[in-house]
């Protein structure tokens, strides 16, 4: 079996996808399946999930023409192609050639159809839709999304093919839990891009009512975005005179990243609209209870009580906040040891990669139907 992951970028300042996309093509790799991810240059693309893999990259230039792009797939034969996005016109001429040439194709939303999404830039979206993406989801060979609340939205826009249903997968291994309380601090972390759709200024707004009753408290407010938002959010945080206790800081990789959730009595992550949340996933594998929304596929927190789902409100979260920094320690670190053996029985990347491949048999050879696809 040959595929290709084709995604437009995995530079490190593009969230979760430059993450979750590597890491799912090395499971395949490593499950069997000839593997290539196809992607534009960057400075600093994150391709470290595939040292040591059998998976190859395909780097491309902006001037690559379509032309080049079909004498690449013929050359390489591939059986399957599974396209990590929507709407970029990379997306749309890679489907066009695919079709050309008879290779069934996956397509991966990444949380483009949820209606929050859909709900920015309306109109040129409607246009899009009818003009070419609704026809390249038609004939796609299955929706690949990650959770049901996606899937059902796909659905209800009218896409009629197959939809898979496989969250995100992380490396546990690289995301280890803590196993003391020793080093935990007192400081909630939000990290992840900043931008409006992730909610935090209802994080400022729902701390700034707790200040006085948890003053030995902190919110880390991590991550990169648009210079003229984030200076939006440092003017909001010195009106509300929170500059002690809430620092918006550059974002960190690595070690660094690691050790920030690690040192973390609490994760937040407010959004407006997640497909997945591979954030959410990274903090429970370190051992740090969560607090996100019900617009992310994670009630499974309220389910286990590893976390809260909550709708979202200042209120709500302002509730949420102040029973979680109200629990006991010791409780609270139990909290975070239970959610990190959540996400090591249900989102190890070798388990997805392995419902993946099952996945690319069954419709490249069809059989019996995979218990996580819905026709």
């Amino acid at each position: 079996m040959k595929v290709l992951s084709f995604i437009t970028s995995i530079s490190q300042n593009c969230g979760g996808p430059s993450r979750s996309v590597p890491l799912l093509v090395k499971g395949l790799a490593e499950a069997g399946v000839d593997m290539t991810l196809m992607t534009f240059y960057s400075d600093d693309m994150n391709t470290h999930a595939l040292d040591g893999t059998s998976a190859k990259m395909k780097v491309l230039n902006k001037r690559i023409t379509d032309k080049e792009i079909e004498e690449y797939l013929l050359s390489e034969n591939f059986d399957l192609i599974q396209m990590q996005s929507i709407w970029d016109p990379p997306y749309h001429q890679l489907a066009k050639i695919a079709r050309k040439l008879r290779i069934p194709y996956l397509i991966t939303p990444r949380g483009m159809l949820e209606p929050w999404s859909l709900s920015q830039k309306k109109w040129k979206k409607k246009l899009a839709l009818m003009l070419y993406q609704m026809k390249d989801l038609q004939k796609a060979a299955c929706i690949f999304t990650t959770a049901d609340m996606e899937a059902q939205h796909v659905r209800e826009l009218g896409v009629k093919v197959p939809l898979s249903i496989i969250p995100n997968g992380i490396e546990t291994d690289g995301y280890t839990c803590r196993t003391s309380e020793d080093g935990v601090k007192k400081q909630i972390l939000f990290l992840s891009r900043i931008h409006e759709k992730k909610g935090i200024e209802i994080l400022i707004d729902a701390f700034a009512q707790l200040h006085d009753e948890f003053a030995d408290w902190k919110v880390l407010i991590v991550g990169n975005g648009e210079m003229e938002y984030i200076n939006s959010l440092k003017l909001k945080v010195k009106n509300l005179e929170m500059e002690n206790c809430i620092e918006i800081l550059p974002p960190v990789f690595g070690s660094d990243k690691i050790k920030l959730y690690q040192d973390s009595s609490l994760f937040c992550l407010p959004s407006y609209s997640e497909n997945f949340g591979m954030v959410i996933a990274e903090a429970m594998s370190c051992g740090v209870p969560v607090i996100t929304t019900t617009n992310c596929p994670w009630e499974i927190l309220n389910d286990t009580k590893t976390g809260w789902c909550i709708e979202l409100s200042v209120e709500n979260l302002k509730q949420a906040l102040k029973e979680a920094l109200n629990m006991p320690t010791k409780e609270l670190y139990q909290m975070g040891q239970n959610a990190s053996r959540l996400v090591f029985e249900n989102f190890n990347y070798r388990n997805v990669a392995q419902r993946t491949y099952e996945l690319y048999t069954w419709i490249l050879e069809g059989g019996k139907k995979p218990s996580f696809v819905q026709l």
